[in-house]
């Protein structure tokens, strides 16, 4: 319906974490591995959040069965439906990440031992809500991420229900490991798979490059999760000429990506799995000092087609930076220029102007 309408959500949260680790040296003095460090980080949080969201959700009959599932007033806005419920509760996880000193025959520095990371990371969180009359134990988030030969970035998610389904398929109060069926730590409901890796030319300013890779290796923030990842990737896609680098004469970057979830068949008859893959391929190339041309294009497995190709041209202009972006191929597609900062602190101070195109 027409109309100024509004929603609002607040919460309260205390947050507690540390670090714990654990080094193994046995290894030959001649071995190519000298030592291998195991960090755990565990993180523990209590936090209270209000049901202020309540009156923006309704309940919806989505099968000729009867089967209801809530809905937000607010579903597919920009900015998403504030969760419906009472949250009062512990949040909890456990990050992990393995590195090694090895001996390296190319790196002479510090005795010929070189540090590398074996798994960037791996782990879980979840949470337990204290005020809630059922299903206190969230799902578990289950991620691992890792870099291949320092050039192959690899990351993994998957979700797990604690909880048990009836025949029909709804979540039961009961969980996988209780009933005397043996241990079943939960469901595995969906999942994700991404690998990416980017090709490069040399910087045309080395000391300039070396600054900005220290200052973001210690930028000091928390790794993304997977989610966060995909959702970097998934603007930079929309964006290409935001994150142009001029220092870079060309660059190639290529992504795989593979996503998988479990529901319930209409037909009442056990579970399938619905799955999707796709390839994202994006490169640019400077035409001179200050221009930038580039182009991305996404594949999508499932139909078999390009879903998007946008060509983008870039000038840089001292401090700012200004970028017109093309999207001839696809269901939707756009024509953009903008006018930005080159600043990541001001990138929101821009002139934008878009025109969108919907159809075939």
């Amino acid at each position: 319906a027409n109309g100024f309408y509004q929603s609002r959500d607040i919460s309260f949260s205390l947050g507690f974490n540390t670090a714990m680790y654990g080094k193994f040296q046995g290894f030959g003095k001649n071995s190519k591995f000298q030592a291998i460090r195991h960090v755990i980080r565990p993180s523990l949080s209590l936090s209270y959040k209000p049901d202020l969201a309540a009156k923006d959700w309704y309940d919806a009959r989505v099968d000729s069965a009867g089967r209801k599932y809530r809905f937000s007033y607010y579903e597919g806005s920009i900015y998403g439906p504030f969760s419906e419920g009472v949250f009062g509760g512990i949040g909890f996880g456990i990050d992990n990440n393995i590195e090694a000193k090895v001996r390296s025959k190319k790196d002479t520095a510090n005795g010929g031992i070189k540090k590398i990371r074996l798994i960037d990371g791996f782990g879980f969180n979840s949470s337990y809500n204290l005020v809630a009359d059922s299903f206190k134990l969230a799902p578990f988030s289950l991620y691992a991420r890792s870099t291949l030969f320092e050039k192959i970035n690899i990351t993994a998610g998957a979700v797990m229900d604690p909880y048990q389904v009836d025949s029909s398929g709804y979540r039961i109060d009961k969980y996988m490991w209780s009933g005397g069926n043996g241990f079943k730590p939960g469901r595995i409901t969906s999942g994700s798979v991404s690998i990416s890796t980017t090709f490069q030319s040399k910087p045309k300013d080395e000391a300039k490059a070396k600054e900005q890779a220290d200052a973001e290796k210690d930028s000091g923030l928390p790794p993304l999760t997977v989610e966060e990842q995909q959702a970097q990737l998934a603007y930079a896609r929309r964006n290409p000429n935001e994150f142009a680098d001029f220092n870079i004469p060309w660059s190639v970057n290529l992504s795989f990506s593979y996503n998988f979830s479990r529901q319930f068949r209409t037909d009442y008859k056990g579970w399938e799995t619905i799955s999707n893959a796709s390839i994202n391929v994006n490169g640019d190339f400077n035409l001179t000092p200050r221009w930038k041309m580039g182009a991305s294009s996404y594949y999508d497995f499932k139909t078999s087609s390009i879903q998007s190709l946008t060509l983008s041209l870039s000038r840089e202009m001292h401090c700012w930076q200004m970028s017109i972006n093309v999207t001839p191929v696809g269901l939707y597609r756009t024509f953009n220029i903008t006018i930005n900062p080159k600043s990541g602190l001001l990138r929101d101070l821009k002139i934008n102007r878009t025109r969108f195109f919907y159809g075939q």
